[in-house]
């Protein structure tokens, strides 16, 4: 059988996914939603924080939110993912 991995745009929409969710997540609760291990969900965090589509607050302990961007972000692979999906294309 053979196994499929997700691309990092993938990956980026599974955590901006998990975080508009929630409002404001912890990373605990978008390691569980997005399936990753802490040290890789840090990176792709760090990651979209630095390319504005997260935002980042210390309340005990870091809190992520989604920005404007993010949300748009999110929304237009959406719509890609659907036309890919209609010619047969795994993203």
């Amino acid at each position: 059988m053979r196994r499929s991995y997700r691309s990092k745009v993938r990956i980026y929409a599974d955590i901006i996914s998990s975080v508009l969710e929630q409002g404001e997540a912890r990373v605990t609760a978008i390691m569980r939603d997005a399936n990753l291990p802490y040290d890789r969900l840090q990176r792709y965090v760090d990651e979209l924080c630095a390319k504005g589509l997260l935002t980042r607050r210390d309340a005990g302990g870091p809190l992520y939110s989604v920005t404007e961007k993010g949300s748009e972000f999110l929304t237009e692979f959406k719509k890609f993912e659907r036309i890919s999906r209609a010619y047969g294309i795994h993203l």
